[in-house]
């Protein structure tokens, strides 16, 4: 067929192609983010870490609505919480246990720089001293 680049191309692989296009796109800008955010710390970190971080925003990427990925602000995720984020990607890439609640922990650190679980705890132990 002249003209007509790739006339097998479906909108369903258009549209699966163009997901991907994005996601690679928001998680790279993710990844620039926290580099510039970490500054020289951002040497600390392996060529594993920044790849487990690479897939651990893709997939947050793909969970997250875009407002709730558009409120995640990268560049002020402390190295302590790098780390943190690194850790629970590798626990999810190699275990894949617990993924709802790692994805809600990670999101959580990016947006403030606390896990659910600690902001759960942390509630918890000021209304027992409040009572």
């Amino acid at each position: 067929m002249p003209g007509s680049i790739h006339p097998e191309m479906t909108n369903e692989t258009l549209g699966m192609r163009m997901h991907e296009v994005n996601r690679q796109r928001a998680v790279e800008r993710a990844v620039e983010r926290l580099r510039h955010g970490l500054k020289a710390d951002w040497h600390y970190l392996s060529q594993d870490d920044i790849a487990n971080l690479r897939w651990l925003f893709g997939e947050l990427w793909a969970t997250l609505t875009h407002a709730e990925w558009d409120e995640m602000h990268f560049s002020k995720v402390s190295f302590e919480a790098t780390r943190r984020l690194v850790s629970i990607a590798d626990r999810l890439r190699r275990h894949g246990t617990r993924r709802v609640a790692s994805l809600e922990d990670a999101h959580a650190l990016v947006t403030s720089g606390v896990p659910h679980v600690e902001l759960a705890g942390a509630g918890l132990e000021a209304a027992a001293v409040t009572v």
